[in-house]
């Protein structure tokens, strides 16, 4: 194969057809909040120092070697090192396309698989027209036990209201774990043989609670009991804070000669995009499931295939690039592969 060029198109664009169609898709969800804010804004970013391990890592998504291009996004990806630090150094531009548009997909990759929080709970709605959220049950291990007793009605999070589970199920699973919230608790009063009183109109006495508690981690819920199901508002959420961070820093279309040694095979599978998907499918978890992954594999997908129409390409480099999309197609798991709109 002769020499030829590799194209570095942006993972997404602020005005794409994939991107348009996202909008659709979101548009039609229901109860879908609008991102009032975003966390790599100026003024957030403005008192933070940039880490020299950052900056080495990021200098290293360019290195000449695939295998440190390799290591240093696998590095960057660490929950050890802060989102704001991602941020921080996306803003302050100077990236070679590579390195852009890696330490971009690394910042969409933490937003998408960022962890959930979680409380512990076995809940039931609310009864009749008394707000809140009931405490059926607690799970063990978990930190809820600590603080609340089946019975306890939940009916604030951190001031805001609460009036049916999903509502707190959202709530709770955009917390970090480790984060501290504080819960408004209406708690039944009890008699000496722990039976619930009951005042004049029948209902139970209750007295409110402000308890303050650290969230736990939505993955520990699989070790201790029933993990319920992810939030599809946090997955929607997700997915538009993801496309706002490629919007913020889109990724310049360009060319970057690959260099190669004489008689040298570059084969399909040395393909920065095809390597680094096969890593994250090896990771523990794989890459997850949630609808903003799709996003995301879909947009990578249609770049590479773009990448194969581009005017000027001999027919042997036309092949290659298609080679690499229809391998990076294939990779793509059953359940992430772009699904048929209605």
């Amino acid at each position: 194969m002769g020499a030829f060029v590799v194209a570095l198109i942006a993972l997404t664009t602020a005005g794409g057809s994939w991107a348009t169609a996202q909008d659709f898709r979101l548009r039609s969800a229901p109860a879908v909040a609008p991102v009032q804010s975003v966390p790599w804004e100026a003024d957030a970013l403005a008192l933070l120092t940039a880490d020299p391990r950052v900056e080495a890592l990021v200098r290293a998504l360019d290195a000449a070697s695939f295998d440190e291009r390799r290591a240093a996004t696998e590095a960057l990806l660490d929950r050890a090192i802060p989102d704001a630090q991602v941020w921080l150094r996306l803003s302050r531009g100077g990236l070679s396309t590579e390195a852009h548009r890696r330490l971009l997909w690394i910042g969409q990759s933490r937003i998408m698989n960022a962890p959930r929080g979680a409380l512990g709970i076995q809940m039931a709605g609310r009864f009749g027209d008394v707000d809140g959220v009931t405490v059926t049950a607690l799970i063990p291990n978990m930190p809820a036990r600590k603080v609340l007793q089946p019975g306890d009605r939940i009916v604030a999070i951190d001031g805001q209201a609460i009036s049916v589970s999903q509502q707190l199920t959202n709530i709770v699973q955009l917390k970090r774990p480790g984060e501290t919230i504080r819960l408004t608790v209406m708690r039944g009063e009890r008699d000496a043989e722990g039976r619930v009183v009951g005042g004049p109109d029948g209902r139970p006495l209750e007295h409110r609670l402000d308890v303050d508690m650290e969230v736990g981690s939505y993955d520990d819920l699989s070790r201790f009991g029933d993990p319920g199901m992810a939030s599809t508002l946090v997955d929607s959420g997700r997915e538009r804070l993801a496309e706002r961070l490629a919007a913020a820093f889109p990724v310049q279309r360009g060319a970057l000669p690959l260099e190669r040694l004489p008689g040298e095979d570059v084969g399909v599978e040395s393909h920065p995009d095809i390597a680094q998907l096969r890593a994250q499918l090896a990771r523990p978890g794989g890459l997850g499931d949630a609808p903003a992954v799709r996003a995301i594999l879909q947009a990578r997908l249609s770049s590479l295939e773009a990448a194969a129409r581009i005017p000027g390409l001999d027919p042997e480099e036309r092949a290659w690039f298609q080679a690499v999309a229809d391998r990076y197609r294939e990779l793509i798991p059953e359940e992430l592969r772009s699904r048929p709109g209605p």
